[in-house]
C-alpha cells in the first residue's frame, strides 16, 4: 500500500509540466533566443562618462514561454581616479624652471605623459574668506595629449585641461582651479597652514610644514577637507614626502596617502609625484548598476508569454525573496528623450528577502534594497524606457533611457537584435551624482578575441616527480596577418599560469631580490621577439593583449608560458591570507601518485575561433595521456583537435594510469583508471559496456566517435562517496576504491547514470536554460535505476525502495519550490526529475496499452538534437514529442 501511494504521488508531478496557451502578443523573435549583454556604469559629470566605474556581463534567454535576464558577473571598480581623490595630485608636475620671468612661457613633457605649456601670468591678490594673500604668483599650465598606456580614457580626460595655481611667497599654493578637458572643474582654497620658516619661497617644503585645503569638484559632488604635511623619507637619502589625509566635512576619511619627491635635485625645480601610495577611498554604499542590482533577478522571469494585461506570476528571487509580477497596463511615458506611447507597465513586489545574521556587511545592506516595489515601462521596438524602484528602506531608485540604437528595427517590447545599445541615467540617495549606464547586446557565439587560422601546442613535462609543472609552447597564425594588436583568452583558471608581476613566491626558484629580472622570466612571453610582453587582464575572464609594431607583424609567432601547480597553490594561499578568500575555480586539477586530471581549459590559451588544432605532449618515460581527441600516429602523444571548444571543454588524464575500452555499435568509451581502482578494470569495462548496449537499444543508436571516462578513487576518507562531472566528450568520475560485488546496488546505478549522460546532456540533448537541469539529471536517474534493475545490479525490492525514497525526498521540498528551481535543493532535479520521467512512462504505457513507452519520446528527442551544438528547450520539446507518441 505504501508503494502504491508513492506511485500515485508520482503522477501528481505531471501537473507542473503543461503547454502554454497560444500567445496573444507573440514576439517577433520567436523560439529560442540567447544574447550576451555587457553592462558599463559611470557617473554623469561634466561632458564625460566614467566608463571604468563598474563593468559586468550577463545574458538574456527567451523562449516562447518566458524571458529571463541575468547579470551574474558585475565588478564595481569604484576606484575614484587619483586626480579626484586628493588636491595634491592637481599640483603634480614640474612647476618652475631655474629662473622665471613674468610672462615667460615654456613647453615640457608632462609628468604623466603628453605635453605641458606653462605660463607665469603675473601677480594677483587672492581673497579667501576674510583673509587676503598679496601678490600671489598666478601659474597656468595647459596639459594636452596625456597618453600613458595604463591610464583609462577617464583618467586621461581628467589630466588633460587647464590648471591655475596661485602661490603666496612663504606659504605655498593658496588657490587652485583645474578645468579638466571633460568639463569637470576642480576648485580649492587654503583654509589653514603652518610654515614656520619664513624664507619667502613660493613653495616652502621644510619638514613639518603643513597645509589644509577645502576643495570640491562636480565629479562626485563632495566637499573635502585635506591636510597635507611634509615628512622626511627615511628610505631614500635626501628624499621628502607629503602625507595627505582627505575627509568629508563630517569627518569621514576618504583617502590617506603619501607623495615622494627629491628637492635636492634642483633648488627651484619642484617636481611632485615621483612616487605615490595610498589606501584609496571606501567603496560607496548602495547599488552600482540598475541592470545588475535592480532589474536582473537571479531567477525570476522578466516576462511570461503571452503578454496580457492583468497577468500575474510568482517566483522566488534573490536572497529568498518572493516576487509577484503583474502586467498592469499600457501607459504613455514622458522622459527627456521624448514621449513613448502604449508602454507595457510591469509591477513587481519583492517581499521576504532575508539572510543569516552573520552575513557580510555588503549582504546585510542589500536586503532592504531587495524588498520593495519595482515598476518597469517597456516601449515596443525600443525596450526598457523607465524604472522606478521603491525600496523598503525608503530609498527610491529612478532610471530613464537617454539614448538607444536598435539595428534592424523590432516590434518586441524588449528587442533582442544583436548590436542593440541602451543608455540610461539613474539616481538614488546613495549616489552623490547621477549614474550613466550602457547596455550592449551581442551574439554569444561571437567573442572579442582574435580568430586564428592555425594553432598548435606542445606541452612538456620534464620531471615525473613534479607532474603539476609544465611548459607550453603555443604557435599561432591569426586569420588577419596585418593586424596591429590581438587578444587571446583562457577558458579556465588563470592562477596556474604565472603572470608578470602578479605574484612572486619568496621561495620561488626564479625569485630575485631585485625582482626586476623576475618579470622577464615568468609569464606569457613571445619567443624571439622584442615587442612588449602580452598584457594580462582578469576582469571577467583571463585575457592577454599583444601589440605589434609594423616590422614585427610576421607570423606565425610562438608564446611560451608555464603551468604550475605550486605557483597556483601559493597564490591562492596568498589571496586567502590577504583578502579572506581565494579565487573561485569551477574545476581544479586532481593529483594522485600515478596520474593527474586536468580540465583542458586551464591549460590552453586560445583566440576567438580556431579549427583543426594540433596538440603534442612530451612526457616522462612510461607516461601517457588520455583525451577524447583523434590520435595522430601510433608512437608518441600527438592529437588532432576538431575545434576550439573540443580543445578547452574536456578533461585530460596524464600519467601512469591504465586504459580499457567499452564499445557498442559506433560508440566507444575509453576508460582511464588510476589508483586502487586499477584492480577493478575488467569489471569496470564489463559494466560500462553492458549499460552502453542497453542504452543503444533505448535510443536505437548512439553517438559516433570517442567518449572518455576518467575514473579515480575518491580522495576523502570515511563515508563512501561517488561523484561524476561531464565536460563535452569526457567524464570525470570519483568513486570507492574497488567495485565490490556486494555493493553493486550502489556503484551499478551510479555508473549507469554516467553512461546515460552520453546521450542526455554530454554529447546530445543539450538543454537551453538552467531551469531544465531536471531533465538532464532526473530523466538520467530514472533510466539508470530501471536499467540497473533490468541488468541485475538492483533487485526488485531495491528498485522500489529507491523509487519510494525518490517520492519522499521530492515531496519533502516540492511544496516550497518548483522543479525548475533546482539551485535550491538537488532533490528537485534528481528525485523530482526522475519522478516526472516515471510518471510519463506510466501514462504513455497506460494510454497506448503498453504499445509505447517513454523510450519512444527519448528516441525522437535524440533524433532531433543528436549533438551538443543544438540546444533544446527541453520542456516544450518533450511535450511536443509526447503528443506525437500519443497520436
Amino acid at each position: 500500500m505504501r508503494i502504491f501511494l508513492s506511485v500515485c504521488c508520482v503522477i501528481l508531478v505531471l501537473t507542473s509540466c503543461h503547454l502554454t496557451d497560444d500567445p496573444a502578443d507573440k514576439a517577433v523573435l520567436s523560439g529560442k533566443v540567447e544574447r550576451n549583454l555587457t553592462v558599463t556604469t559611470g557617473r554623469e559629470y561634466g561632458t564625460g562618462f566614467g566608463e571604468d566605474y563598474g563593468e559586468g556581463t550577463g545574458y538574456i534567454q527567451k523562449t516562447d514561454s518566458f524571458l529571463t535576464l541575468r547579470v551574474p558577473y558585475f565588478s564595481s571598480t569604484i576606484d575614484t581616479p587619483r586626480t579626484m581623490r586628493t588636491i595634491l595630485d592637481s599640483f603634480e608636475g614640474e612647476l618652475f624652471q631655474d629662473t622665471f620671468t613674468i610672462g615667460n612661457t615654456w613647453e615640457q613633457s608632462g609628468y604623466r605623459g603628453g605635453t605641458e605649456q606653462v605660463t607665469l601670468e603675473g601677480y594677483e591678490n587672492v581673497k579667501i574668506s576674510d583673509k587676503v594673500f598679496l601678490k600671489c604668483l598666478k601659474h597656468k599650465t595647459v596639459i594636452t595629449d596625456a597618453n600613458w598606456e595604463h591610464y583609462s580614457e577617464l583618467e586621461k580626460s581628467l589630466i588633460n585641461g587647464t590648471r591655475y595655481l596661485w602661490f603666496s611667497p612663504g606659504v605655498g599654493v593658496v588657490k587652485l582651479r583645474y578645468e579638466h578637458s571633460n568639463g569637470v572643474i576642480t576648485e580649492g582654497e587654503l583654509i589653514d597652514s603652518k610654515t614656520p620658516v619664513k624664507n619667502g619661497e613660493l613653495f616652502p617644503i621644510d619638514v613639518g610644514n603643513s597645509w589644509t585645503y577645502k576643495w570640491k569638484n562636480d565629479f562626485e559632488n563632495l566637499t573635502l577637507i585635506e591636510k597635507i604635511k611634509v615628512f622626511r623619507n627615511k628610505q631614500s637619502a635626501g628624499g621628502l614626502g607629503f602625507n595627505t589625509i582627505a575627509t568629508t566635512e563630517n569627518g569621514k576619511k576618504m583617502m590617506d596617502g603619501n607623495f615622494y619627491f627629491y628637492p635636492e635635485k634642483h633648488p627651484l625645480l619642484k617636481t611632485l609625484g615621483a612616487g605615490y601610495s595610498s589606501t584609496g577611498r571606501e567603496t560607496p554604499e548602495g547599488p552600482t548598476s540598475i541592470f545588475s542590482d535592480n532589474i536582473a533577478g537571479h531567477w525570476p522571469e522578466l516576462f511570461q508569454f503571452p503578454l496580457a494585461i492583468g497577468k500575474t506570476w510568482n517566483k522566488e528571487g534573490l536572497w529568498n525573496s518572493q516576487v509577484q509580477t503583474t502586467i498592469e497596463n499600457y501607459e504613455s511615458v514622458e522622459i527627456s528623450l521624448g514621449t513613448f506611447k502604449d508602454c507595457l507597465k510591469l509591477k513587481s513586489v519583492f517581499t521576504g528577502a532575508t539572510t543569516e545574521s552573520d552575513a557580510s556587511t555588503y549582504t546585510l545592506e542589500r536586503i532592504p534594497l531587495i524588498n520593495g516595489t519595482r515598476y518597469l515601462w517597456f516601449a515596443k521596438g525600443v525596450g526598457l524606457v523607465k524604472m522606478r524602484y521603491e525600496h523598503s528602506n525608503g530609498v527610491i531608485t529612478e532610471a530613464e533611457l537617454i539614448d538607444y540604437e536598435v539595428p534592424g528595427g523590432s516590434t518586441d517590447y524588449l528587442p533582442l537584435n544583436t548590436g542593440i545599445t541602451w543608455t540610461y541615467k539613474w539616481k538614488n540617495d546613495y549616489q552623490p551624482s547621477p549614474m550613466i549606464e550602457k547596455v550592449v547586446l551581442s551574439d554569444p557565439e561571437i567573442r572579442p578575441e582574435t580568430p586564428l587560422k592555425e594553432a598548435s601546442y606542445v606541452v612538456t613535462i620534464e620531471d615525473a616527480n613534479k607532474p603539476g609543472e609544465m611548459a607550453i609552447d603555443f604557435t599561432l597564425t591569426p586569420e588577419t596577418p596585418s593586424l596591429e594588436k590581438m587578444q587571446l583568452r583562457l577558458d579556465g583558471d588563470s592562477d596556474y599560469i604565472p603572470q608578470h608581476g602578479q605574484y612572486i613566491p619568496e621561495d620561488d626558484e626564479h625569485y630575485d631580490l631585485d625582482r626586476s629580472r623576475q618579470y622577464a622570466i615568468r609569464g606569457v612571453n613571445i619567443e624571439g621577439r622584442w615587442t612588449r610582453q602580452p598584457r594580462f587582464n582578469d576582469s571577467f575572464y583571463p585575457t592577454w593583449k599583444i601589440e605589434f609594431s609594423k616590422h614585427e607583424r610576421k607570423f606565425p609567432i610562438t608564446l611560451n608560458y608555464e603551468i604550475s601547480q605550486k605557483y597556483a597553490e601559493d597564490y591562492k594561499a596568498f589571496q586567502t591570507e590577504r583578502y579572506g578568500h581565494g579565487s573561485y575555480s569551477k574545476t581544479r586539477p586532481y593529483f594522485r601518485d600515478d596520474c593527474m586530471l586536468w580540465s583542458s581549459g586551464d591549460l590552453f590559451i586560445v583566440g576567438g575561433k580556431n579549427d583543426n588544432i594540433d596538440v603534442e605532449f612530451k612526457l616522462p618515460e612510461g607516461w601517457k595521456v588520455l583525451a577524447p581527441w583523434k590520435r595522430i600516429g601510433i608512437m608518441g602523444h600527438r592529437f588532432s583537435v576538431e575545434n576550439q571548444e573540443e580543445l578547452t571543454m574536456n578533461y585530460l588524464l596524464i600519467g601512469e594510469h591504465v586504459e580499457v575500452v567499452a564499445q557498442s555499435d559506433k560508440t566507444e568509451v575509453v576508460i582511464g583508471i588510476g589508483g586502487s581502482l586499477k584492480a577493478s578494470k575488467d569489471e569496470m569495462q564489463r559494466t560500462v559496456e553492458r549499460f552502453l548496449h542497453a542504452y543503444t537499444k533505448v535510443f536505437k543508436g548512439g553517438p559516433d566517435g570517442r567518449v572518455v571516462f576518467i575514473v579515480n578513487p575518491y580522495e576523502g576518507e570515511g563515508e563512501k562517496r561517488m561523484k561524476g562531472h561531464g565536460r563535452r566528450h569526457s567524464v570525470s568520475i570519483l568513486m570507492d576504491d574497488t567495485l565490490d560485488p556486494m555493493t553493486k546496488h550502489e556503484w551499478g546505478p551510479f555508473l549507469a547514470h554516467e553512461v546515460f549522460h552520453i546521450w542526455n546532456g554530454l554529447t546530445a540533448l543539450n538543454r537551453f536554460t538552467s531551469k531544465e537541469r531536471w531533465f538532464a539529471e532526473g530523466v538520467t536517474n530514472y533510466y539508470s535505476d530501471i536499467t540497473s534493475k533490468q541488468l541485475g545490479y538492483l533487485s526488485e525490492i531495491q528498485y522500489f525502495e529507491r523509487l519510494e525514497e525518490a517520492c519522499e525526498d521530492y515531496l519533502a521540498v516540492s511544496h516550497e519550490y518548483a522543479i525548475g528551481d533546482d539551485f535550491r535543493d538537488s532533490r528537485l532535479l534528481y528525485e523530482g526529475g526522475s519522478l516526472v520521467a516515471a510518471s510519463l512512462d506510466l501514462q504513455i504505457r497506460h494510454l497506448t496499452k503498453n504499445r509505447k513507452n517513454f523510450n519512444n519520446v527519448m528516441q525522437q528527442m535524440y533524433r532531433k538534437f543528436p549533438d551538443n551544438s543544438i540546444e533544446a528547450h527541453v520542456e516544450i520539446e518533450c511535450i511536443s514529442m509526447l503528443e506525437r507518441v500519443l497520436i
